[in-house]
């Protein structure tokens, strides 16, 4: 999973738990899915339509984004490398201009099309090796029992720390919170509508992210969802974004 698969948590111990969660992500080698993101600002309401490829390469990973609506940004693109222990790597591609533009430094924590989501959250936020793990306690989430695994961040992200909930019967993740550097929750996301893709593989089709900073809301909802379809490297290449690529 490309956004919010960042914590884990240990029944026995953590990094055996650890390397249990890896397994089942690196069960995806590759995912292409459609995704409506609808975001609310009081009575305001704004949606977006796009198509995300994802292509995995061990634990690190490149992911594709493809606007279709609105339709006057229809074409643009937003490429992701994401590796272990390195700040992400990302490029934007507009197509009135043919141009494309590395997304640098703090642009990294901007909302991303005015969402609630960050353009470092699209890849996750941080690799699971990036965080320390601690257990702090057990709690029930939509009557499911959870463990609640908080993560530190070894490198400096625009989060101080970051609480998981993951259920006990399956390790997923359905409930993760977001804190600034003051310990103060900034937003929350919540993880549904999970399904069965096969060979061991389950996603999350519903996130929604709660703002309490900015006071809204954005949902996102996948669709036609299609993983280890044998996606070529080459659409993910800086070099492919343009259209004098093609």
């Amino acid at each position: 999973m490309i956004l919010f698969s960042v914590l884990v948590v240990a029944q026995l111990s953590t990094g055996a738990i650890v390397a249990r969660v890896k397994e089942g992500d690196l069960k995806i080698q590759d995912l292409r899915a459609k995704v409506h993101l609808e975001i609310r600002t009081g009575d305001d309401v704004k949606t977006r339509r796009f198509d995300l490829s994802m292509k995995r390469d061990g634990v690190n990973y490149r992911a594709l984004i493809v606007l279709a609506e609105p339709r006057a940004m229809a074409g643009t693109k937003f490429l992701v490398h994401a590796e272990r222990g390195k700040r992400n790597k990302e490029w934007a591609y507009f197509p009135d201009l043919d141009l494309v533009r590395p997304i640098l430094g703090k642009n990294q924590d901007d909302r991303f099309l005015g969402s609630d989501i960050t353009y470092a959250d699209l890849a996750g936020g941080a690799h699971l090796d990036d965080l320390r793990h601690r257990l702090i306690g057990e709690e029930t989430v939509e009557g499911e029992p959870c463990y609640v695994l908080e993560g530190t961040p070894r490198h400096r992200i625009v989060y101080g720390k970051l609480r998981g909930y993951v259920q006990k019967s399956n390790f997923i993740t359905v409930q993760a919170a977001f804190f600034d550097h003051d310990g103060v929750l900034v937003k929350e996301a919540f993880l549904t509508d999970v399904r069965d893709l096969g060979d061991g593989v389950k996603l999350a089709h519903r996130i929604e992210v709660r703002d309490y900073k900015m006071d809204s809301t954005t949902v996102l909802t996948f669709s036609d969802v299609e993983v280890n379809q044998g996606l070529s490297e080459d659409a993910f290449r800086q070099d492919a974004l343009s259209s004098e690529s093609r």
